[in-house]
C-alpha cells in the first residue's frame, strides 16, 4: 500500500501535490528540488500511498513533504504515511526546505501523533515593484566565484548555509579591500518562488548597514527575474526586514518534534 517512488513518477507526484497542496506556497513548481534534491541528510525518500493518493518525503530525521489527496482524506492516509516515515522533526529541515514548520492550524494534527512543539517563525513578503530601480553602492557586486565565495560563507555561518547557497540562482556579496565581508543569495531554495536568503555579513563588518545594502541588492535581482513580490523565510529579524525593504510577517510557522 505504501512504497517508494523515483524521478520517474515526478509527473504523477506533480499532480498529486496539485490536487492535495494546503501549504501557502506552490508544491508543484518545486515539487523535483524537494521530492528528489538532496539535503543535508543526505538523498531523500519519497513514499507514496496507493495510487499516488498522498505522499510523504522525508531526509534523515527530518519530514520534508506531507500531502493528502483532498478527495481521499479522513481515511488514515496521513497518519499512514507519517507512521511509515517515523521523522524526528516536522518540516524545518536546514538546507532544503519548504516551510519552516507547520501552520498553527496543522499543530493539532502532529500533537495527536506525539509530536511538541520547539519553536515558531516567520516568514515575510515584500512586493518588488521599487526593487528594479535599486544601484548597489561601490563594493556590492554579484559573485562569480562560487568557491571562494563559499568557503567565506561556511567560515563565518557553517556548512549548512554553504550547502544551501551552492544551489542558488545568484550570491551578491560585499567587499572590502577585494575581501568579502558579508552575502545574499536568492533562490537558493524553493527555486521558482522568488525568496531571498541566506544572508549574513561577518561579525566585524556589522552595525554599518551593509546588510541592508545586499538585501536590496539580491532583491533587486529577483525582481530582474521577473517576481512580484519576495519570501524572506525563516526568520524572526522583522524589526530589520520591516525598516530596510518594507517586508512584512505574512505566515507564521511552528517547528515540531517527535516526544521523549
Amino acid at each position: 500500500m505504501i512504497r517508494t517512488v523515483s524521478p520517474e513518477d515526478l509527473p504523477s507526484l506533480r499532480a498529486l501535490f496539485t490536487r492535495a497542496n494546503d501549504a501557502l506556497y506552490a508544491l508543484d513548481v518545486v515539487a523535483e528540488e524537494k521530492c528528489f534534491g538532496e539535503g543535508i541528510a543526505g538523498a531523500p525518500v519519497v513514499r507514496v500511498y496507493g495510487d499516488f493518493l498522498g505522499a510523504a518525503v522525508t531526509c534523515g530525521k527530518w519530514l520534508r513533504v506531507l500531502v493528502v489527496d483532498r478527495d481521499h482524506r479522513r481515511r488514515g492516509i496521513g497518519s499512514a504515511l507519517l507512521d511509515d516515515a517515523k521523522p524526528r522533526v516536522i518540516f524545518a529541515e536546514p538546507g532544503n526546505y519548504f516551510t519552516p514548520g507547520v501552520l498553527p492550524s496543522d499543530v493539532p494534527f502532529f500533537r495527536k501523533r506525539g509530536y511538541m512543539e520547539k519553536a515558531r517563525t516567520w516568514n515575510l513578503e515584500v512586493g518588488l515593484s521599487g526593487a528594479a530601480g535599486f544601484s548597489p553602492p561601490a563594493g556590492i557586486r554579484r559573485a562569480e566565484a562560487r568557491r571562494s565565495t563559499g568557503d567565506f560563507i561556511e567560515e563565518h555561518f557553517g556548512k549548512i548555509w554553504r550547502f544551501e547557497c551552492a544551489r542558488a540562482t545568484g550570491i551578491v556579496i560585499s567587499e572590502d579591500n577585494g575581501a568579502i565581508t558579508g552575502f545574499a543569495a536568492y533562490e537558493a531554495n524553493n527555486r521558482g518562488l522568488g525568496v531571498f536568503g541566506p544572508t549574513g555579513v561577518m561579525k566585524s563588518m556589522r552595525g554599518r548597514g551593509i546588510g541592508r545594502e545586499l538585501l536590496l541588492a539580491a532583491l533587486a535581482e529577483l525582481r530582474n527575474l521577473g517576481y512580484e513580490r519576495a519570501i524572506i523565510p525563516w526568520t524572526d529579524a522583522i524589526d530589520f526586514y520591516r525598516k530596510s525593504c518594507g517586508a512584512e510577517p505574512a505566515h507564521e510557522f511552528v517547528a515540531l518534534v517527535s516526544g521523549p
